[in-house]
């Protein structure tokens, strides 16, 4: 459903603020350099069409490569909101790709959920073009609206510091620009700009988790019990960030003083996943907080991805008296207590399996 634009005055310019706040987020956050090459995902929503419009100009727009990607769901909306982005690329001078992915075949394949599937295929498309183009990054057009419904959405499933701390302005290659401004501000500048936009009608699908967050819980938070929730969260989400930081920093030292490669066995070094040791003196010594995160550094490392329960049964082997014992993980993951080390293997090859 394509939005139409009114043509009205607007009340103050937001061009001139949000293009100065973008450069400096840019400049602060070590997003982007002029020089660097960048992959722009534009859906044709309010959103990512404000960032391809702030984007190209305060960037060279010989340096943006935009991507659409259809997904194979929305047949009757989808190629106009296909051609509103290529008028918007042809005005601004930016190149544009369009890509289709099977998502239903995804979901149908792993048995995972529609917007599981439809992200994965999603971020891997834009990967295989930021390769292609040698880009810098990926930009994303996440909000602050985006962040508070992200905060509480892991909230309500049950993350921890890390997971509650929110989107980062980078995660790998993927930035997001505009993770400090609300969707409000933008739609004001896309009326200014007398850009449309597209209203993705799936986002008014209730059968979809951030869907009733958005439309639902977040509204009745407002009104029946804090008319800034949305601040809160972003605000909470901004302070788990910084202590985050730190967190892992901590981390990292504790992983690097206490972990090292396992040379028990030339055939296990020999195999895909090294073996992996973990010294148990100074990780004892260590708070509670920095084991839980040695242990999920060293299970990242082994190709693992522990829940909760996992890693406090891998603190439990750890302090346990007995100086043997083992822990299965999943994937044929083994941990083997030897006197005061933990050794992290796959004695049958990573897949499931079980057996003494």
């Amino acid at each position: 459903m394509v939005k139409q634009i009114n043509n009205r005055q607007a009340k103050s310019r937001m061009g001139p603020l949000l293009r100065r706040r973008l450069s400096l987020i840019l400049e602060k956050k070590k997003l982007l350099r002029q020089s660097d090459h960048l992959i722009i995902g534009v859906s044709g929503g309010p959103d990512s069409m404000a960032l391809l419009h702030l984007l190209a100009a305060v960037h060279p727009p010989d340096q943006l490569t935009t991507v659409t990607i259809d997904h194979g769901l929305r047949p009757d909306e989808t190629p106009q909101e296909i051609k509103q982005v290529k008028n918007l690329c042809n005005t601004l001078a930016v190149e544009h790709q369009t890509c289709c992915v099977d998502v239903n075949g995804l979901r149908r394949k792993q048995k995972c959920s529609l917007e599981a599937a439809a992200r994965e295929l999603r971020h891997q498309q834009l990967e295989e073009i930021c390769l292609q183009k040698g880009a810098a990054a990926i930009a994303l057009a996440h909000t602050a609206n985006d962040q508070a419904e992200e905060v509480l959405i892991r909230l309500l499933r049950g993350s921890g510091r890390k997971g509650l701390s929110g989107m980062n302005y980078r995660q790998g290659r993927i930035i997001r620009p505009l993770l400090g401004e609300c969707k409000e501000e933008l739609i004001h500048y896309l009326l200014e700009e007398g850009i449309p936009w597209s209203q993705d009608s799936s986002n008014l699908d209730q059968n979809l988790l951030r869907n009733r967050v958005r439309l639902d819980l977040l509204p009745r938070l407002r009104t029946d019990y804090n008319p800034g929730i949305d601040q809160t969260l972003i605000q909470t989400a901004a302070i788990l960030n910084d202590e985050e930081d730190i967190l892992e920093q901590m981390a990292q030292t504790a992983y690097e003083a206490q972990v090292g490669c396992s040379t028990t066995s030339e055939e296990e070094i020999a195999g895909p996943i090294t073996p992996l040791t973990l010294n148990l003196q100074p990780f004892l010594a260590s708070p509670p907080a920095l084991q839980r995160r040695v242990l999920e550094k060293v299970c990242w490392q082994m190709q693992a991805r522990p829940q909760f329960r996992q890693i406090e049964q891998l603190r439990e082997l750890a302090m346990r008296p007995e100086p043997h014992g083992q822990a299965h993980l999943t994937s044929g993951l083994r941990v083997h207590k030897q006197g005061s080390t933990l050794l992290f293997h796959y004695p049958s090859g990573k897949h499931p399996y079980r057996g003494n």
